[in-house]
C-alpha cells in the first residue's frame, strides 16, 4: 500500500492507494503558506499512515529531477525551492519515496491505466490552480530527449500555407502564450471569477455549474465560453506542433461534461476559422481519474522506479 500526495496550490490531496490502483482513506489539507508549514502538513499525514504504507508517491508542480525526487522550482508554491523532497522525507520516515511532475503525473496515469493507452501521441491538460500539461507515448512519457520523434515537421508535399492563414495562427500561438503567462487556463481562477458573478459567499463550483446549466447568467455563459475557448487555443496550439492523436482532460473541473463539450466546440471552430488543412481534429475527452490523476500517476512513477 503506497500513500500518494497530490501537492497543488490550493490543497495538498492525500491518499492511500493499494496494487490494483484502489484509492481509499484520501482527504485534503489547504496548502500551507512556509515552508515551515508544508513540512509540518506532510509529516502529521505520513504519521497517521505509518503503519499502513510501505512506501510514499509524491505529485508535485514545478521543475523536478524525478529520478533524485528534487524539487528545483515548484510552480506556483514559491517556497519551494532547490527542495530535496523525497530525500528528507525517506531519511525521516525510512521508507522509499519519490517525486514527480503532477502534469506528467496525470499524463502518466493516463498512459499507463487511463484513456490514452496504446496511444502513439497522447497529450494531458491538467486544469487545477495553473495549468499542467504531459505528452505521453504508448505507455510512457514524452521526454524533452525524444520530442523530437513527435515533432510535426514541414512536408514539403503538402500545399503552402496562404498569407492569411499564417497570420491567424500567428496570432492564435501569441494568444496561447498569453494564456499560460497570464494562467487563464486556471479552473481555480475561474471558479473564483464566476462564483463572484453569481454573489455566492464562498467559491463554489457545483453551484457554478448549476447555474452554467440554468443558463440564465449571460455573463456567467460569456465567461465560460472564454474560458473553455483558451483551452481550445493551448490544444490547437500545441496540434500545430506535435503530432497529436489525442488529448485528455484532468482535474476536478474534468467531471463536468457540459466544460468537455464547450471544449471540443470551441476547438472545432478555432479548426474552421483557422481552414487548417494539414491535420485533423483530434479526440478531447475527460481523463479517466479526473481528480485522482495525479495521486495515481504518482504511483504509477513510484512503481516504474520500483521496477528498475
Amino acid at each position: 500500500m503506497l500513500l500518494a500526495f497530490d501537492i497543488g496550490g490550493t490543497f495538498i490531496k492525500y491518499a492511500l492507494v493499494d496494487e490494483a490502483y484502489q484509492v481509499s482513506d484520501s482527504s485534503k489539507v489547504p496548502t500551507p503558506d512556509t515552508i515551515e508549514e508544508f513540512w509540518e502538513a506532510l509529516e502529521h499525514v505520513i504519521c497517521l499512515f505509518q503503519n499502513r504504507m510501505t512506501g510514499i508517491a509524491i505529485s508535485c508542480p514545478g521543475e523536478i529531477n524525478s529520478r533524485l525526487g528534487f524539487v528545483f522550482k515548484g510552480g506556483l508554491i514559491p517556497y519551494l525551492r532547490n527542495i530535496p523532497l523525497a530525500s528528507r522525507l525517506n531519511k525521516s520516515f525510512q521508507v522509499p519515496v519519490t517525486v514527480l511532475n503532477d502534469g506528467d503525473a496525470a499524463g502518466l496515469a493516463e498512459a499507463r491505466i487511463g484513456n490514452l493507452q496504446d496511444c502513439g501521441c497522447g497529450a494531458t491538460f491538467v486544469l487545477g490552480t495553473g495549468v499542467g500539461l504531459s505528452l505521453t507515448s504508448n505507455g510512457s512519457l514524452i521526454s524533452t530527449w525524444n520530442l523530437k520523434d513527435y515533432l510535426r515537421w514541414p512536408n514539403p508535399e503538402e500545399p503552402p500555407t496562404a498569407p492569411e492563414q499564417k497570420q491567424f495562427q500567428r496570432e492564435i500561438l501569441k494568444h496561447g502564450i498569453s494564456t499560460l503567462v497570464q494562467n487563464l487556463g486556471s479552473a481555480v481562477n475561474f471558479v473564483a471569477q464566476a462564483s463572484q458573478l453569481l454573489q455566492l459567499s464562498e467559491e463554489d463550483g457545483i453551484q457554478v455549474f448549476e447555474a452554467l446549466h440554468a443558463g440564465h447568467h449571460e455573463e456567467l455563459q460569456n465567461l465560460f465560453i472564454s474560458y473553455c475557448r483558451e483551452i481550445a487555443i493551448l490544444i490547437y496550439n500545441l496540434q500545430s506542433l506535435v503530432r497529436l492523436e489525442k488529448v485528455t482532460i484532468g482535474g476536478g473541473i474534468s467531471s463536468q461534461d457540459l466544460l468537455l463539450e464547450e471544449i471540443n466546440y470551441q476547438y472545432k471552430s478555432l479548426m474552421d476559422e483557422s481552414r487548417e488543412q494539414r491535420f485533423s481534429l483530434v479526440e478531447i475527452q475527460a481523463a479517466r481519474y479526473h481528480n485522482s490523476s495525479n495521486l495515481l500517476g504518482a504511483v504509477c512513477h513510484f512503481k516504474i522506479l520500483e521496477n528498475h
